[in-house]
């Protein structure tokens, strides 16, 4: 019975094949640019212009002020969610240091 189990567990595995690094470059190439223009969310942006966030709230700027200067930019974060946001991002900042 034991062998059963173990020759079935040996034919579901899936068979080891060699990737084509150009097929799936291709392929992941291509899904990148269906996905290039598309709306990316306020904490993806965010995370793009952290350093300019963090460099206006060191040289005194409120997070009010920030918060309305990413409104005009076309972000949609209330006050509470972009504090929380920040404090999210700056956590993995750190970690991944």
């Amino acid at each position: 019975m034991e062998n059963d189990v173990e020759m079935t567990k040996a034919n579901t595995s899936r068979p080891k094949v060699m990737v084509d690094k150009e097929k799936v470059s291709a392929a992941l190439q291509e899904l990148a640019d269906e996905h290039r223009g598309m709306p990316r969310s306020d904490t993806a942006r965010l995370r793009e212009v952290l350093d300019d966030v963090e460099e206006a709230l060191s040289a005194g700027a409120s997070h009010s002020a920030v918060l309305d200067t990413l409104h005009y930019q076309g972000f949609t974060l209330t006050l509470s969610s972009f504090q929380s946001t920040l404090a999210r991002l700056r956590r993995e900042r750190r970690t991944a240091c």
